[in-house]
């Protein structure tokens, strides 16, 4: 792998890493938020799970056979973030769900982009 693709790599890590981080304070808000005890051992899942990802994507090292780790974290996330959203009882904190969603659209887009795939 040439040096600029290296670096080219390291930066969409960095920046989905970031990225991730505000989705982390951004679920923190929803958490906080919510009024409903039952729902804390998901909000905890879903907490457990943000940091998997960007766990596997630090891992990723620039790797492109390790940013499939990171893809998969992903959706394990997207899949408990779409039961939150679904079952939440108020509309109020809509926007910091699909705020998150599209924070996991761009990081996608990064991983893809150090697999080598781009559109």
């Amino acid at each position: 792998m040439g040096e600029n693709m290296i670096k080219n790599n390291d930066n969409l890590l960095y920046q989905a890493i970031n990225t991730l981080l505000q989705s982390s304070d951004t679920l923190t808000k929803i958490s906080d938020g919510c009024c409903m005890p039952g729902r804390s051992a998901n909000m905890q899942e879903a907490h457990l799970l943000l940091n998997e990802v960007i766990v596997a994507i630090k891992e990723t090292d620039g790797q492109r056979h390790k940013a499939q780790k990171g893809i998969k974290a992903i959706g394990d996330f997207a899949s408990k973030l779409g039961f939150l959203y679904a079952t939440c009882c108020t509309s109020i904190r809509e926007p910091l769900y699909q705020s998150i969603f599209k924070d996991l659209l761009s990081v996608h887009s990064d991983l893809s982009k150090v697999l080598g795939h781009s559109h």
